[in-house]
């Protein structure tokens, strides 16, 4: 910070303390010697302990909020959640129409009831970034203007540099979790290694980015996860689609083409296309691998997919009298979260593989007449496990067809009166069902 600016920040701290520090401290000038402004401060312990607070409050506060903006994944965060740690995210589908029937009288008192899907989400980020500053340190500070400047940079880039690399880190690991969990659609292709395997993969991206843009439910997690009812349609308006790209493998592929994918010009290319490092996330403490993203080349999503509130961001502190110091806390409180009802498609070279471990029809028995089809459903636990699911039946008397879209669901037919069964396997794991059907 330049001395002009200290002494503009400093005469606006001035305006804003109390009567004592206004009457003791003098306003400052350009000509105004740094000693003239340190003397009443460094006399008096209230005036010192005044001025300390309104120096990180304000001034080391107010850089660090600007910096801040500097984080390239910004753009992703969503609105604040100013209050609770648990937020309800709620999504309509689109109601399915239904033909016209002049004799329909009946379905005048008919209820209609919209079909409300709900994800809860929670605060999961709370974290405090301390500095302490000890008197004789902010001494030595006081000896030049310039001194004084770099001791301010110093305290908010000890807070913005820990608050940023945790915001980014979590940031990319709302992908690296929705991609583990498998709890996000994944594309798999290969890594582009060569011109035809980079064109390859810039025609998959396209392909998703003009696919997101029509209603469809293909591209959310709802289903995929076990989501109730029936599956989400939704798009997503092609200025909120983002694609997050490792640098490697943005390297390989032509600049040029990756505009013409995505219908854009090559000086707006880094707005929506994000390239980063890499999908792992180590702990900063011990650089130890925590999850492994190895396998994600990049994920192509509706900006809605990411679920990043801010609730509270303050300022805490605390006088040591023993050692002459005060302890600064910077305390940032944020739910970095995905959501099941945007579009998004992870990129990746291989799907994980989660075991599904219990299985369970939603109903014991069914019974259904002659003619007559019905669908129904396995629950599987976990609900992200992804063992291929089969269904076998040894009885003639009704057909069974799995559903191509969701393996967890599949319609049985009736063909002629009489009981039986339908196994569900996943791996080592069955569960049976009792068909009934009747004339």
């Amino acid at each position: 910070m330049s001395k002009k600016g200290l002494i503009e920040s400093f005469n606006a701290l001035r305006e804003e303390g109390s009567i004592d520090f206004q009457k003791n401290v003098p306003e400052l000038t350009e000509d105004s010697n740094i000693e003239v402004f340190v003397t009443p401060l460094l006399q008096y312990p209230k005036l010192y302990n005044e001025f300390c607070d309104m120096l990180v409050q304000k001034l080391v506060y107010t850089q660090f909020l600007t910096k801040k903006m500097k984080n390239p994944l910004k753009v992703l965060e969503g609105d604040k959640m100013p209050l609770g740690y648990i937020g309800e995210e709620i999504y309509v589908n689109p109601a399915i129409g239904r033909d016209y029937d002049i004799d329909d009288f009946a379905g005048l008192l008919k209820k209609y009831e919209a079909d409300v899907k709900v994800q809860y989400q929670g605060i999961n980020f709370d974290k405090q970034y301390i500095v302490t500053v000890i008197r004789t340190k902010l001494k030595q500070a006081f000896t030049t203007w310039d001194s004084l400047g770099e001791f301010i940079t110093q305290m908010t880039q000890s807070l913005y540099n820990g608050f940023y690399i945790d915001e980014f880190n979590n940031t990319k690991a709302i992908v690296t979790r929705a991609y583990l969990s498998n709890a996000v659609q994944i594309e798999v292709c290969q890594k582009p290694t060569t011109t035809n395997l980079a064109k390859a993969f810039v025609k998959l991206a396209r392909n998703l980015y003009l696919n997101f843009q029509v209603p469809s439910h293909k591209y959310n997690a709802w289903s995929k996860v076990g989501g109730y009812g029936r599956a989400i349609e939704t798009l997503t308006d092609p200025d909120d689609i983002y694609f997050l790209v490792r640098n490697d493998i943005r390297t390989e592929i032509d600049v040029e083409q990756l505009a013409s994918a995505f219908n854009i010009s090559k000086t707006d290319l880094m707005g929506r296309i994000i390239p980063i490092d890499d999908f792992n996330i180590y702990d900063r403490k011990t650089g130890k691998l925590m999850l492994d993203g190895s396998n994600i080349h990049a994920i192509i999503c509706d900006k809605a997919w990411f679920r990043i509130k801010p609730q509270d961001e303050f300022m805490d502190d605390f006088k040591n009298a023993n050692n002459r110091s005060i302890q600064y806390y910077l305390n940032e409180i944020k739910m970095f979260n995905y959501s099941f009802f945007a579009n998004a498609v992870v990129l990746a070279s291989a799907i994980p593989d989660i075991a599904i471990t219990n299985l369970e029809f939603k109903e014991q028995t069914v019974t259904l007449k002659v003619g007559e089809t019905k669908e129904v459903s396995v629950i599987p636990t976990p609900n992200n496990g992804n063992t291929p699911i089969t269904f076998s039946t040894t009885s003639e008397l009704f057909t069974v067809t799995q559903d191509a879209d969701n393996p967890r669901k599949f319609v049985i037919e009736g063909i002629e009166a009489g009981t039986g069964t339908i196994t569900a396997t996943a791996g080592n794991v069955t569960t049976t069902l009792n068909v009934t059907i009747e004339e």
